[in-house]
């Protein structure tokens, strides 16, 4: 059915014959119920969404009376012509209303003030001098063959390299399997338009990162969001959902997931594993930033535990290398490439020439170990002083559950604290946190703050959080 997508909430304020009036509007104004289409009968679709046939009734009337419906009698209800809808190219532009971007620091804030919002190395960090001779040496190497298209699947030496890097970290691979993609997010959207249709389900974690919440609507799919814990998904409310719901795909970032920092245990990555196995989903990988995991003994990507082709993994160097160079790749299973590729085609031919064969010799020739070994030390000192300030000066309520690494963590605030009023309060103070309910499909608590420590010293970053802490222990203001 057309209706998968109309998702009714019970403990919600709003009538749920105005939640299905709301729903099936959406689905007329975006050409998904087109003119003449036949509604389905009343009991039948009020079987369907699990709801009373007087509120699919009453839907129908509020329908009919604003102009997006007709009846004949003894035929049913039918979709009225609706003048000037927009072209699906007009469709496409416009923004998604349910999804919430995560938003960016005001550009005439930043100067002066402490960024505990930024997720990226600082210009600083960046390996300007060896990527510079990586460079050099593509150019004179190939000359204008370093600017000519690469294949679509990318450029074979550089693939072939990563299927290197991928065994050292436990995983087999081959370089046929390997997808050369321009950022985690097509990445993302490149998987959607190859696995997803409209109404299909797909698994996340909650929270998660909003850029996969928006790939996935806007393939016109149905969220399924799974409770996160301090040691990864929630398998009892994984086990429930999926014997439901039978989903397609299943999002993950098993090391240091994002926003939250928590990262699956050993048990959990082999149940998780054998639920998509047992129900046939494919299981996408997102490796977020496991290189700075700074725990004793960090368990290797979801990816190196598959047997049966059943992950798709997903890795952008973007986050400790060069955001701006959008270098990312897949690694999947044999029967997705193809498929896998034409999506890509379709999305932009070829990710940039010149990129690829510079990061195939930043790979090989060590390189890229050398930056990474240099950043870990640079972040884990940026970790511990920021777990230590936390600690020292937020009040005993403010809950962090202590990340394996990476370059944020996930504050829980007090009941009745509004997270979006601190943050408010907090930049005109001049600190620049992230509000947490972007990170949440739907239903978003106000009590979640993600704190950066990426772009921010150790020195700022004891003074930053003095002074989070300072605004906390007065927040009864901001109830």
């Amino acid at each position: 059915m057309n209706f998968v997508s109309i998702q009714l909430n019970k403990e919600n304020k709003t009538a749920l014959y105005v939640q299905l009036y709301d729903g099936l509007r959406e689905l007329i104004l975006a050409g998904k119920l087109s003119y003449g289409f036949l509604l389905p009968p009343v009991r039948k679709l009020a079987g369907f969404l699990g709801v009373n046939p007087g509120t699919v009734v009453s839907a129908y009337k509020l329908l009919e009376q604003n102009g997006y419906i007709f009846s004949r009698a003894g035929s049913g209800s039918y979709v009225a012509e609706i003048p000037d809808l927009p072209t699906e190219e007009e469709q496409a532009a416009l923004p998604d209303p349910e999804v919430e971007l995560i938003p960016s620091p005001p550009t005439d804030l930043t100067t002066g003030c402490i960024d505990f919002a930024t997720v990226m190395p600082p210009p600083d960090l960046l390996p300007i001098d060896d990527f510079k001779e990586v460079l050099i040496e593509v150019l004179d190497r190939d000359k204008g063959n370093a600017f000519s298209y690469q294949d679509s699947q990318g450029f074979l030496p550089l693939r072939e390299a990563i299927s290197v890097y991928l065994k050292e970290q436990g995983i087999r691979a081959q370089a046929g399997n390997v997808q050369i993609i321009s950022g985690a997010q097509q990445g993302i959207d490149i998987v959607a338009k190859t696995l997803l249709n409209f109404g299909d389900y797909v698994f996340t974690e909650n929270p998660t990162y909003p850029g996969a919440i928006a790939a996935f609507r806007s393939r016109g799919a149905k969220i399924v969001e799974i409770t996160m814990q301090d040691d990864g998904i929630d398998i009892p409310d994984l086990e429930a959902k999926i014997r439901s719901f039978r989903p397609k795909l299943i999002y993950v970032m098993a090391n240091i997931q994002n926003p939250t920092g928590f990262s699956y245990s050993l048990v959990k990555r082999n149940r998780l594993l054998g639920l998509a196995r047992r129900y046939n989903a494919i299981v996408l990988e997102d490796d977020y930033i496991s290189e700075l995991d700074v725990s004793n003994n960090p368990l290797a990507p979801l990816k190196a535990l598959d047997r049966d082709n059943r992950v798709i993994y997903l890795k952008s160097f973007s986050k400790i290398f060069m955001p701006g160079l959008r270098l990312a790749f897949l690694l999947m299973p044999p029967e997705l490439v193809t498929k896998v590729l034409t999506s890509k085609h379709h999305s932009d031919i070829s990710t940039s020439g010149l990129t690829q064969r510079a990061f195939d010799l930043y790979l090989r020739k060590g390189i890229w170990q050398k930056h990474i070994a240099a950043v870990r030390r640079i972040y884990l000192e940026r970790y511990q002083t920021t777990l230590a300030a936390m600690e020292a000066f937020l009040p005993p309520k403010v809950v962090c559950h202590r990340p394996h690494g990476g370059l944020t963590c996930w504050l829980a605030l007090p009941e009745g604290i509004s997270a979006q009023k601190v943050v408010q309060e907090a930049q005109a103070q001049g600190l620049l946190l992230t509000p947490g309910t972007a990170f949440f499909p739907r239903h978003a608590p106000d009590r979640f703050i993600r704190l950066s420590f990426a772009v921010t010293c150790s020195e700022a970053i004891v003074q930053g959080i003095r002074k989070l802490g300072k605004l906390l222990n007065s927040a009864n203001t901001l109830r």
